[in-house]
């Protein structure tokens, strides 16, 4: 978890693309607007992806899918940051601890990188009018102060979108340091240095040989346990947590390979577990999703992991050219040429079947399926729009009777 002292230390950062998303704006009223927006909860899940921002923004009963542009760093530059960043141990450890380290939001710490683009290269698009003539549309500015939130916690987004991930940058960094002391870890201003810091310099050492101890035979001490005073969590929920953190260590001792999960997906997962549904009231007030939403992406996540349950909320974006060799695979793999195929900028829609495909945050086609007026997840997620789309008609092929 990111403390409070990381937020403050993400300052500069914040500081630095609220003036730039500002002049970006270049004056227009939708600066205002957007924030207005923001604020009510109208911007959903910020997705970032090499060169742009993307959310789904709800305005007047309508959701629009807006987009914020930035050139990604060079190759070049990566290699200058992760350097720098190598011969700082803080901003080790914190990479080490799958964190985004606060020097990267200042370019005197980070080799003269400026994670932060200028106002000249950031620019907007969104599919209502305004935003598809490239101008700042009040959703696009809504999008922007999201992120000025999100930074303020973490800077993994932008990061994403300048065309790294803080893993790859840990990476990185991590073959830098191979086989060396990364040094002392400074403390901080009040004389402490944080723990999980520390440990994961630590642990960065040449590890020594593991105890031979034999998880599978050891009884979770949750079961004997009566519920702690309030506001402590159930007993319950302890036995619960102490399973998903057995489970989550059983894969990976196993070598197990998992999905990256972020603060939603982990959500939406929870959710989906046997145990979940009871939690469905508070995760709604904590996501500022409707209990509608996040049950239809309970079903895409347990069809197609955190990919589905993301694409279940907002379709990823793709540029056009791809939805429209979709379209096509699609159209030659009918039969029977029966109803018409709409492509628009984020799905492919056959109305008179009552299906329909969305291209997904991992690069495949989820399918739906018409249902009580909404479209519902279905099970065959496909890198073939083709086969994604056979696996829509299955599906509602199931259930015919009802639209």
């Amino acid at each position: 978890m990111t403390g409070s002292g990381n937020t403050r230390n993400m300052a500069p950062l914040v500081a630095a693309w609220k003036q730039a998303f500002h002049l970006a704006t270049n004056g227009s009223g939708s600066y205002g607007k957007g924030l207005n927006l923001h604020r009510n909860g109208s911007v959903a899940q910020i997705h970032a992806q090499p060169g742009r921002l993307t959310a789904a923004v709800t305005a007047k009963k309508a959701t629009h899918h807006a987009v914020v542009l930035l050139p990604e760093l060079t190759d070049t530059q990566w290699e200058a940051l992760a350097d720098r960043l190598a011969g700082n141990p803080q901003a080790v450890a914190d990479l080490l601890a799958n964190r985004v380290p606060a020097a990267v939001a200042d370019p005197g710490h980070a080799g003269g990188i400026a994670i932060v683009p200028g106002a000249e290269e950031i620019t907007f698009s969104c599919s209502c009018p305004a935003g598809r003539a490239g101008r700042a549309c009040d959703h696009s500015a809504a999008l922007g102060h999201a992120v000025t939130e999100r930074l303020a916690v973490t800077a993994s987004v932008l990061l994403g979108a300048r065309g790294m991930s803080a893993r790859t940058l840990a990476v990185l960094v991590r073959d830098l340091v191979a086989d060396t002391d990364p040094g002392t870890l400074p403390a901080d201003a009040d004389g402490t240095v944080r723990a999980d810091q520390l440990y994961s310099l630590s642990a960065h050492r040449p590890p020594h040989s593991p105890p031979d101890i034999d998880l599978d035979s050891v009884v979770p001490v949750t079961t004997t346990l009566d519920d702690p005073p309030v506001p402590g969590p159930r007993a319950q929920d302890l036995a619960w947590m102490a399973q998903d953190a057995a489970d989550r260590a059983r894969a990976l001792l196993s070598a197990i390979p998992d999905q990256p999960h972020d603060d939603l997906a982990d959500t939406v997962r929870i959710l989906a577990s046997p145990h979940g549904v009871d939690r469905l009231p508070a995760a709604a007030d904590a996501t500022g999703l409707t209990e509608t939403t996040l049950r239809a992406m309970m079903i895409g996540y347990r069809h197609g992991g955190p990919a589905g349950a993301h694409t279940t909320l907002a379709a990823a974006t793709v540029p056009p050219s791809t939805l429209e060799q979709a379209g096509e695979a699609i159209r030659a793999s009918r039969a029977v040429a029966l109803g018409v195929i709409d492509i628009d900028e984020y799905a492919i829609t056959d109305s008179t079947a009552g299906v329909q495909i969305r291209p997904g945050p991992d690069g495949r086609w989820f399918p739906f399926t018409l249902y009580q007026g909404g479209w519902r997840p279905a099970p065959g997620a496909s890198d073939d729009p083709a086969e994604a789309y056979r696996a829509a008609r299955r599906a509602r092929a199931a259930r015919p009777a009802r639209r």
